[in-house]
């Protein structure tokens, strides 16, 4: 019987993965991740292992909750290690108490290791604090509905009163939260701030009110994943963060190599705010990174590319 891990990615930034994360993956047999985790992650894991993508975007799903439960049961009654990579922390809206409950019902080991949850992680990194002697006393942690409430329930204008509101996998119900929160008499020029992909190079942000922010995300093109954050505190933050200050933040790298890199070579690059892919070429690259790595190069445009040496260049010119 092996022993499966129900693993926190965190926010995206290497360096806030957790020490313990780093370490299952460098000994996992099996590693089933989600699209909000970084892929980058992978390359830490052993050649040996097997890599199985869940992923779930807003009307489709790579695989339903369902199957990836299904899938948790069947590798944890092998040996081995057995890594359920989540992004954030996988105890806030990451479903893991479906998988837990299948678990325990199938009586397999398991372990729950948190992660820095984006609520915290993307707004560190676009300059907000959550809270604040002045203006904010709580933070409301919320997805705006309940399965089967719609929220309908919610009782919105408690979390920004003297408090600050974040909402996950708000976009497509950033209408909704608009509307409950005026019902509610939350005035129109409470500042929000959205932020999409925090914590990575390719971080954006939109600053407004209720009145403006659908709008501005209009006019943003504004994408999932993305965290929505309503309160006073907002407005204290500065235009530009830390993060944003970084020499590489809203560089896209492509970095191409023959050999497997390092993570102090990734943080070589994100911790100067780079958006970077490490491309493996040759016979003696790691192929299971070959279907990745084509999906994330067409979804992907690139302003820098950088080769390991004339070898690296020739090989990807060739596209071997």
């Amino acid at each position: 019987m092996g022993k499966v891990y129900l693993v926190g990615a965190g926010p995206g930034d290497p360096e806030l993965l957790t020490l313990k994360a780093m370490r299952l993956l460098k000994t996992a047999d099996v590693v089933i991740y989600d699209r909000l985790c970084n892929p980058l992650f992978l390359h830490l894991t052993k050649r040996t292992a097997k890599l199985i993508y869940c992923g779930k975007k807003p009307y489709h799903h790579a695989m339903k909750q369902e199957k990836i439960n299904e899938a948790l049961v069947e590798y944890g009654k092998s040996e081995g290690e057995i890594v359920r990579l989540k992004g954030g922390d996988p105890s806030i809206f990451g479903r893991v108490r479906e998988e837990i409950d299948c678990l325990e019902r199938a009586k397999l080991p398991y372990e729950i290791v948190p992660g820095i949850t984006a609520a915290s992680g993307a707004a560190a990194y676009a300059g907000v604090t959550l809270t604040d002697r002045e203006s904010s006393s709580h933070v409301t942690l919320s997805t705006a509905h309940r399965k089967g409430d719609h929220g309908e329930s919610e009782q919105m204008a408690g979390f920004t009163k003297h408090g600050t509101a974040c909402f996950y996998m708000g976009m497509e119900n950033l209408p909704f939260i608009k509307k409950k929160l005026l019902e509610q008499a939350v005035t129109l020029d409470l500042p929000v701030a959205i932020i999409s992909w925090g914590s990575y190079g390719r971080q954006k942000k939109i600053v407004g009110t209720l009145s403006s922010i659908e709008q501005l995300v209009e006019q943003a093109d504004l994408v999932n994943p993305a965290l929505i954050i309503a309160g006073d505190v907002v407005s204290r933050a500065p235009a530009e963060s830390w993060f944003e200050k970084l020499p590489l933040f809203g560089k896209k790298i492509l970095y191409i190599t023959e050999k497997p890199f390092s993570f102090e070579k990734m943080v070589e690059f994100t911790s100067r705010g780079a958006d970077i892919w490490f491309q493996e070429v040759g016979p003696n690259r790691d192929k299971r990174f070959d279907a990745l790595t084509k999906k994330f190069l067409k979804e992907n445009d690139f302003t820098d590319f950088y080769f390991e040496n004339e070898g690296s260049e020739a090989l990807f010119k060739t596209k071997c």
